[in-house]
């Protein structure tokens, strides 16, 4: 499936975005920079808070860890020297979770990538100064060892390892969890499948069959910037 993306559905955000995959749909809401207290201030950069909800019910430590990654990769994109002393909001509210509940620990991997994909396009339509571009992505190793990109919830649930990894336009990789059991090698080449799959959403032109599988790494980061762009000329045009 590819990812659908739909900017600004927030009209009190500053930047928002719904981000829906295979298996599951997010709703980013961005502020900032914002006014932060004292106590959490930071004298040479902004602070980056990212509050996630679930579907239902409220949030426990599965979404603090979840929080934690994600703000590690954040760190790493937003230019927060840029803005001292001030608050860069992300909250990250589930709409959609899979009808058949992937098991625990795989799912708390599982989510990761539209967290992360959501924050990021975010964080783009509030129009903060971003250091980079970045894309993640699903891959699971199936009981045969072969790789299986954006596993569903069936084959996520079966398979002996599955891994959330994200890289940046350079090919920096930027998020890397997994869980299950895998060794070096498998690891190896799931990383270099996925910095195919992550570098490849940021290309134009035809889609790019990877090699070996019958999954297609299209372009669907640079559509969803292009029509980004596309929005924000038309809006000005008609001002």
């Amino acid at each position: 499936m590819i990812p659908q993306v739909d900017f600004h559905p927030l009209t009190r955000a500053d930047g928002s975005t719904t981000y829906s995959d295979q298996l599951f749909s997010i709703l980013a809401g961005v502020n900032g920079p914002v006014e932060v207290q004292r106590r959490d201030e930071l004298p040479e950069e902004a602070a980056v808070e990212v509050n996630i909800r679930p579907l239902a019910g409220i949030g426990g430590p599965r979404e603090r860890w979840l929080e934690d990654v994600v703000h590690s990769v954040l760190k790493n994109i937003v230019l927060v020297h840029l803005y001292p002393r001030s608050l860069v909001q992300v909250t990250l509210q589930i709409t959609k979770e899979p009808n058949s509940t992937i098991n625990k620990g795989k799912g708390d991997v599982a989510i990761l990538p539209a967290l992360v994909n959501a924050a990021f396009l975010g964080l783009l339509d509030a129009g903060l100064p971003l250091r980079t571009t970045s894309a993640a992505t699903l891959i699971a190793i199936n009981n045969n060892n072969e790789l299986v990109i954006d596993p569903t919830s069936k084959q996520a649930n079966s398979c002996s390892s599955i891994h959330a990894l994200a890289y940046d336009l350079s090919g920096a990789l930027l998020l890397n969890e997994s869980i299950g059991n895998f060794d070096i090698d498998h690891w190896k080449i799931v990383t270099e499948r996925a910095r195919e799959i992550c570098l490849g959403a940021f290309e134009s032109g035809t889609d790019e069959v990877m090699r070996g599988t019958d999954i297609v790494a299209d372009s669907w980061l640079r559509q969803a910037l292009q029509e980004k762009v596309r929005d924000a000329t038309a809006h000005r045009g008609a001002s």
